[in-house]
């Protein structure tokens, strides 16, 4: 069965409207001969007559009256597609992924303001850790990334978004990582994790019990209960610091540096719309974050 195409439904639905395939025909400005044959193929379709025809009048069918009422929410649908991007505001769906760190202390400076200058984007936002965020932008699933970099890769470019210091949490009394102790951290894709195990290895902290645990909150309270030690964000912390003043010893080790946290996109080049956020991002941050 062949499908529908929209010109028929739009000349079906003229000819309900205008009453005749002659007042039709000039409204779409064509000729009626090309109405006609249209109505028949529509008709042909879908086994059904939409009209009685007599002499000159067309008058609807229960069947017509019906298919009527479905086409016309299409037709007036397609009409307005040609109108979606018309308005000169931008419009489009914007998809982000993020680690945890640029979602808790970045991104609340720049979105709340880029959507009041663009409130016609759609924005999807996606806590990811930073192996998953690399294979979602090569797969097209995101625009823009915000994780660790810079990222040498051929098919990605990037650029320095803002630094995250990393803090070691220790229970509170406690000098430093101590070997075959409980270790609480986010999973293995996580950059933080690997980070910290080889961190731990230099340090010569061997045989620790390292549990997999993907919730700050738990981590914080596992370490407040002197159970062991974690690496926990700087922005993290600044976030729970009313939940965590008690119990927990944090120190920024000199040898603890943290990473740099990147805008990663696709190659040969961002969307307009990804362009446009990161164009606003770089000129409504904080200073000290550049």
């Amino acid at each position: 069965m062949n499908p529908l195409r929209l010109a028929q439904l739009e000349m079906f639905c003229a000819v309900v409207e205008e009453g005749t395939v002659v007042a039709a025909s000039r409204r779409l400005n064509c000729v009626a001969s090309n109405v006609t044959a249209r109505l028949r193929e529509l008709e042909l379709l879908v086994g059904q007559d939409l009209f009685l025809r007599e002499k000159n009048r067309l008058i609807l069918t229960p069947e017509g009256r019906l298919f009527y009422r479905q086409a016309l929410p299409v037709v007036s649908g397609a009409h307005s597609l040609t109108d979606l991007f018309s308005e000169g505001s931008p419009r489009g769906i914007l998809n982000i992924g993020a680690l945890d760190v640029a979602l808790e202390a970045y991104l609340p400076q720049i979105v709340p303001e880029f959507l009041k200058v663009c409130p016609g984007v759609e924005l999807k936002m996606f806590l990811r850790p930073s192996y998953t965020l690399e294979r979602m932008l090569v797969d097209g699933e995101i625009d823009l990334a915000l994780t660790d970099g810079p990222i040498v890769h051929p098919l990605m470019e990037s650029r320095f978004a803002f630094h995250e210091r990393l803090a070691l949490a220790m229970p509170a009394g406690q000098d430093g990582a101590r070997d075959g102790q409980h270790v609480f951290l986010f999973n293995t894709d996580c950059f933080y994790r690997r980070y910290f195990e080889t961190w731990l290895e230099r340090h010569g902290v061997s045989n620790a019990i390292i549990h997999t645990v993907e919730s700050y909150d738990v981590i914080l309270a596992c370490v407040q209960a002197g159970l062991g030690i974690s690496c926990v964000p700087h922005s993290i912390i600044l976030q729970m610091q009313s939940r965590c003043d008690e119990g927990i010893t944090f120190t920024y080790p000199e040898d603890l540096k943290g990473s740099d946290v990147y805008f990663i996109w696709r190659d040969p080049g961002l969307n307009a719309l990804g362009r446009r956020f990161l164009d606003h991002a770089f000129a409504n941050v904080d200073a000290d974050e550049k």
